[in-house]
């Protein structure tokens, strides 16, 4: 009986957490709807309800999902030291990259130019802000990520160049 215990005890712990917004509160969403999200595995276009709030960018499979179970969503996009950026290399139109710091990229559809250009401002305006409350806090992890920031986040510049640099400045 012990043993069974301690095994559902260990279990219980090593559980991955919810990634889920933290706060439900209508107040702290700053946009949502719905985009269409290539995606990773078979690199199809779905459609998916998008959320974003300070505590980040999730995506549900549909509106009703998110109205059901806010807290449990299909996926989420890391968008501390991430880059947003429209996405000219796409064949279809209105598309919009986020590459996270972590490496992944996410690539999303909106209905029109307008609606890509808001997502891409709200997104941007909360990279910064999550930069600046890490520098604030004195996280070094903070200054890490803009030093050593990913070179597929830094490969993309809005006129389609590429400027990768290499190796981080050295320090005196």
């Amino acid at each position: 009986m012990a043993s069974l215990v301690r095994r559902l005890t260990w279990s219980s712990q090593n559980r991955p957490r919810q990634t889920g917004p933290i706060n439900d509160n209508p107040d702290n969403v700053i946009k949502k709807g719905q985009l269409k999200k290539k995606g990773h595995m078979r690199r199809n276009w779905l459609n998916r309800y998008f959320v974003l709030s300070q505590e980040g960018l999730h995506y549900y499979r549909d509106d009703v999902a998110y109205s059901l179970n806010p807290s449990k969503p299909q996926g989420s996009v890391t968008l501390f030291g991430c880059s947003v950026k429209e996405d000219l290399f796409q064949r279809h139109e209105n598309v919009f990259s986020i590459f996270s710091a972590d490496g992944k990229d996410f690539h999303m559809q909106a209905s029109s130019k307008d609606e890509m250009l808001e997502w891409i401002n709200h997104i941007d305006r909360i990279s910064k802000i999550k930069l600046q409350q890490r520098r604030k806090t004195g996280d070094t992890l903070g200054e890490a990520a803009v030093l050593f920031e990913t070179p597929r986040a830094r490969a993309h510049s809005s006129d389609g160049s590429f400027r990768v640099q290499a190796t981080p400045p050295d320090e005196p």
